[in-house]
């Protein structure tokens, strides 16, 4: 999803053919992209020996028609390997497994396999601390350009909790451990033991379904905690509208679209953990960054409560509208071609393309 919506963006001012090299066993399921991109779908997986030939045709093929490749997501990389490649080359990074070291031979392939990083002429990373982890491996300064951040229409904006209202926290992301849904419900009880008239609704699915129905039974929780699964956009959005807090205790974030979203419908934001989203959240007067802990979840989610006004709520719209504008991200990408043509033909003077 990040890749398709970073297509379509820059179709707005360009002509862009994808070549989706996509796993073989989602290939007949994969849904289609905007009018607006070309896609062309090619199976293909780094295990599968039998699909590298087809994609490195298949890649051989577009780059004789194109005047610049840009590659997104790490696997994108792979079958490049041993190819020329004389275009301009872009690639967009957001896969936080680049920052997690990985020690003795395992982490000797995963080096050689950051090399990879090495070929483009221009990198970006989607969050500062990501484009730090991976500075060493690629060949320039790697340019910050965040996600994509999908917004609700102008004008609609969620209210603070009226007077004798339960409050509403809402939480997004996978029922993982990673994104804390546990802790949601601790932080939960720990507000209802404080005489906060409260409810947590989450939106997402995932493995840990069973162990938070569990924790939610055990706490007396069940008529205040609601798993509303995944849910289309509209559904979503009215969620994030009708909500007066955000809650998300994540274990770290690349970049942290869940937040920024939220952010972007006005609501006050508590989190914790580690990754991109930290530097975010200092931007933002309605978040807050707190230990991955109930008690001190609860303390913010209460300050942010204290704090709350519809003035408030419309600011930190307005603020997130432009922060996370499409038309920003677009700039930062013609920046960021040009600098790869540069590049790129500055080395084919030099004969090293």
């Amino acid at each position: 999803m990040f890749n398709l919506r970073d297509a379509e963006m820059i179709a707005a001012g360009h002509e862009v053919r994808v070549l989706h090299l996509i796993r073989p066993d989602w290939y007949l399921e994969a849904e289609e992209a905007g009018a607006d991109v070309s896609v062309r779908r090619v199976p293909f997986s780094a295990t599968r020996p039998r699909t590298w030939r087809g994609a490195r045709s298949a890649i051989r093929g577009e780059l004789a028609r194109a005047d610049l490749l840009h590659t997104m997501a790490f696997p994108a990389l792979l079958p490049f390997w041993g190819l020329r490649v004389r275009l301009p080359w872009v690639h967009s990074e957001h896969w936080s497994g680049l920052a997690k070291p990985v020690a003795g031979v395992k982490g000797a392939i995963k080096r050689l396999v950051f090399r990879r990083l090495r070929r483009p002429d221009r990198v970006v990373a989607v969050s500062a601390s990501l484009a730090r982890s991976i500075r060493r491996w690629c060949r320039a300064e790697p340019r910050v350009i965040e996600n994509a951040v999908p917004m609700p229409p102008v004008g609609r904006r969620s209210s603070p909790a009226a007077a004798g209202a339960a409050v509403r926290l809402i939480a997004v992301g996978g029922l993982t451990p990673h994104k804390g849904p546990r802790i949601a419900v601790d932080t939960l009880a720990a507000l209802v033991r404080r005489g906060v008239d409260a409810e947590l609704r989450w939106v997402g699915q995932g493995p840990e379904r069973g162990a938070v129905d569990a924790a939610v039974a055990q706490a007396g929780l069940q008529s205040r905690v609601h798993l509303l699964g995944q849910l289309e956009r509209a559904e979503l959005e009215a969620e994030l509208l009708a909500a007066h807090v955000f809650v998300l205790p994540t274990a770290g974030e690349t970049f942290g679209i869940a937040l920024a979203e939220a952010l972007a419908c006005g609501l006050p934001v508590v989190t914790s953990g580690t990754g991109g989203h930290t530097g975010l959240l200092e931007e933002f007067a309605a978040a807050r960054l707190a230990e991955r802990a109930a008690p001190e979840l609860a303390d913010a989610v209460q300050e942010l409560l204290r704090a709350d006004s519809a003035e408030q709520r419309a600011a930190t719209a307005a603020q997130a509208r432009e922060r996370f504008s499409p038309e920003r991200r677009a700039e930062a990408y013609q920046a960021v071609y040009a600098e790869a043509r540069e590049q790129a033909g500055a080395a084919a003077d030099s004969g090293v393309r």
